[in-house]
C-alpha cells in the first residue's frame, strides 16, 4: 500500500511539474548532496525560489524510496508539503504521510500529518474539521513527545483559539511558544512574535502590539526574512488605525500590497484591503474606502475563508452605496454579509462546544472546590491563625540558619570557582533515551552529526569564544551546518542553549585569567568583560554571577585576600 502511495505521488509531481513548466529531471549536481544538505537548502529557497526548492525535495524524497526508508519518504512529502500550504495538494500530503508514519514508534511526522490537515482547514476557515484533525494530534502526543512536536502541536491550537475570538488565551499560547523558539533560536520565533503582536492588536493593548512590531520588523530585517517583514508591517500598520492616525496606517499598508499581491499571499491581502478601506474611511475619503473594500470583498470570493472582522468591511460597503442610491450593489453586499454571518456563527459555536467540554474541566472542579471551601470557611479561619503564628517561628529560626549556612556555601562556592576548569572534555556524554530520540528526530547522518561535534571542539579550543562577533547564525555558517541543526546539538550534547553555552565559555575562561593571571585582575571589570568578549561589564557580571554565585568584584577581592 505504501509503495504505490509512493508511485502515485511521484507521477503527481511529475504532471505537476509539466503544467509548471518547471523540468522534473533532478540535475547532476543535486544527486550527490546529502539528506542533511538538501534539508537546509530546500528551507534557504522555498519562499523565494520554490521550483529551485522543490528539485531539493524531489531528491530528498528519490533518496528515500530508493534506499526503502519510511520515515525519509514521509520527511521528504513534509518538506514538499511547504511548497502548497492553503492549496489542497497540501492534504494529498498529509495523507501520505499519516499513512507511511501510522506503524512507526517515531510519533513526530505523524502528529506533524495531523497538524498540516488542521491548519490547512484553519486557514480554509473550516474550522470544526480544523479541530478534528487538531484532536487526532492530541492523542498522539504524549510527555515524551519531541519537543519540537509539542511546539508545532500548541501553535496550532494558539492561532484556532485566536480565529475563535479567545485571544486571552492565545496570547498565553503564544507567549510559551515564543519563549521555546527564543530559547532554541528558531526562525520560527519571529512568526510567534508576529501572532503575540496580532493578538494585541486584537485586544486593542496597542503599546504590547508596537513593541513586538517593531522588534520584529528589525529582527526579519537582519535575517532577511521578507514575507514575515511584511506581515509585520502590515500588522504595524493596524496597530496604527487603532490608534487612529490613520495617514501612517494607510502609509504602511501600502507597502505590503505589492509583495502580497506577487506572493498570492490571500489573507494578508484580504487583512490589507479590509484596513486600508477602514483607513480611508476614517480620513473621509469614502470612495477610496469604497474601493479597497470591494477588493477585499474580490478576494474573499477567491479565498472562500471567513474572520469575524470582515462583517465591518461588508457594513461600510452597504452604508457607501445606500448613500449613493445603489440599490444593486447595496443588495449584493447584503447577501455576502448574511452569508457570512451565517458562516461564521455555525462555525464557532460548534467549535466552542468542542473547546469548552474539552478544556474548562479542571475549572468546573475548582469552582466546586471553591464553594466547598467557603461552607467551611469560619473553621479554617482559626486554623490559619495557629498555622501563621508557627510559620513566623519558623521563618525566624529558618533566616539565622539561612544566614550562618549562606556564609559556608560562599566559602564553598569560592572554592568551588577557583578549582573551575575551561578544559574541552575528551569524551561525549552518553544520551538518554528522549536526547537520542531528539537528535534522530534530525535526521542527519551519524558522520555530520560528528563533524559538528569536531568543529565544535576546535571553536572552544582556539578560544574563538571570545570574539563579539560569534552569535549561533555566525557559528553555524563557520561549521557549514544551519543554525536549527547546531543549536538542537548543543542543547543535546551540552545540555544548554548557544547563548548560555557561549557564556559559560567566556566565564570560565574569565575564571581561569583571574585566578592565574595577577595582572589581569587589575583590570577595570569594563575591561575583563571586554577582553572576554561581551558587549556590557553589565552582563558580564550577571552572567558571571549567574555560573558561580560570586560577583566578579567579590571574587577578584577574594583572590587579592588569599
Amino acid at each position: 500500500m505504501k509503495r504505490i502511495l509512493l508511485l502515485i505521488f511521484i507521477i503527481h509531481c511529475k504532471l505537476l511539474a509539466q503544467e509548471r513548466g518547471v523540468d522534473f529531471k533532478i540535475p547532476d549536481s543535486i544527486q550527490s548532496k546529502t539528506y542533511f544538505e538538501l534539508y537546509e537548502l530546500f528551507f534557504d529557497n522555498y519562499k523565494e525560489n520554490p521550483d529551485k526548492a522543490r528539485l531539493y525535495a524531489n531528491r530528498y524524497l528519490e533518496k528515500g524510496k530508493n534506499e526503502n526508508e519510511d520515515l525519509v519518504i514521509a520527511h521528504g512529502f513534509f518538506l514538499i508539503s511547504h511548497l502548497y500550504e492553503g492549496n489542497e495538494i497540501c492534504l494529498k500530503y498529509a495523507d501520505s504521510i499519516i499513512e507511511l508514519t501510522k506503524g512507526l514508534k517515531n510519533n513526530g511526522l505523524l502528529t506533524r500529518g495531523y497538524l498540516l490537515k488542521g491548519d490547512y482547514f484553519l486557514k480554509k476557515g473550516q474550522l470544526q474539521e480544523a479541530w478534528n484533525n487538531y484532536k487526532k494530534a492530541d492523542q498522539i502526543i504524549t510527555k515524551k513527545s519531541n519537543s519540537r512536536t509539542l511546539y508545532r502541536y500548541n501553535r496550532s491550537i494558539g492561532r484556532l483559539k485566536s480565529r475563535i475570538g479567545k485571544h486571552e488565551e492565545a496570547i498565553k499560547i503564544f507567549r510559551e511558544c515564543y519563549q521555546y523558539a527564543s530559547e532554541e533560536e528558531l526562525d520560527n520565533r519571529f512568526q510567534d512574535m508576529l501572532d503575540l503582536a496580532n493578538e494585541f492588536n486584537q485586544l486593542k493593548i496597542l503599546d504590547s502590539a508596537a513593541y513586538y512590531n517593531n522588534l520584529g520588523i528589525r529582527g526579519t530585517l537582519d535575517i532577511g526574512n521578507t514575507h514575515v517583514y511584511t506581515l509585520f508591517v502590515l500588522n504595524s500598520g493596524i496597530t496604527d488605525y487603532h490608534k487612529k492616525t490613520y495617514k501612517n496606517a494607510i502609509d504602511s499598508i501600502s507597502k505590503t500590497l505589492p509583495y502580497l499581491k506577487k506572493s498570492n499571499e490571500f489573507q494578508g491581502l484580504i487583512t490589507s484591503y479590509f484596513y486600508l478601506g477602514k483607513a480611508y474611511a476614517g480620513i473621509n475619503s469614502k470612495d477610496k474606502s469604497a474601493d479597497y473594500l470591494m477588493k477585499m470583498d474580490s478576494v474573499v470570493q477567491i479565498q472562500e475563508d471567513i474572520i469575524p472582522e470582515l462583517q465591518e468591511g461588508y457594513k461600510l460597503l452597504i452604508n457607501h452605496f445606500k448613500e449613493q442610491g445603489d440599490v444593486k450593489k447595496e443588495s449584493l453586499y447584503l447577501q455576502r454579509q448574511s452569508k457570512i454571518y451565517s458562516l461564521q456563527s455555525n462555525n464557532t459555536t460548534n467549535v466552542l462546544q468542542k473547546i469548552i467540554n474539552e478544556y474548562t474541566l479542571p475549572l468546573i472542579v475548582s469552582n466546586k472546590d471553591t464553594r466547598i471551601s467557603k461552607l467551611e470557611s469560619s473553621a479554617v479561619k482559626y486554623r490559619i491563625i495557629i498555622i501563621l503564628v508557627i510559620l513566623l517561628l519558623i521563618i525566624s529560626v529558618g533566616i539565622m540558619i539561612y544566614l550562618h549556612n549562606d556564609r559556608k556555601r560562599y566559602r564553598k562556592s569560592f572554592r568551588a570557582v577557583v578549582s573551575y576548569t575551561n578544559k574541552v572534555a575528551e569524551v561525549q556524554p552518553k544520551l538518554n533515551t528522549k536526547k537520542e530520540n531528539d537528535l534522530n528526530d534530525l535526521n542527519i547522518s551519524k558522520e555530520v552529526v560528528q563533524k559538528i561535534l569536531g568543529g565544535i571542539k576546535d571553536f572552544e579550543s582556539s578560544k574563538r569564544y571570545l570574539d563579539k562577533k560569534y552569535t549561533l547564525g555566525v557559528l553555524a555558517k563557520e561549521l557549514k551546518t544551519n543554525s536549527t541543526y547546531l543549536s538542537k546539538i548543543i542543547n543535546i550534547y551540552k545540555e544548554k542553549n548557544f547563548s548560555n553555552y557561549l557564556h559559560d565559555l567566556r566565564i570560565g575562561y574569565a575564571i581561569e585569567r583571574l585566578r592565574d593571571d595577577e595582572k589581569f585582575r587589575r583590570y577595570s571589570i569594563k575591561g575583563i568583560s571586554e577582553e572576554m568578549g561581551f558587549k556590557t561589564s553589565e552582563s558580564f557580571a550577571k552572567a558571571f554571577h549567574k555560573k558561580t554565585g560570586i560577583y566578579p568584584s567579590s571574587f577578584i577581592k577574594k583572590l587579592k585576600n588569599t
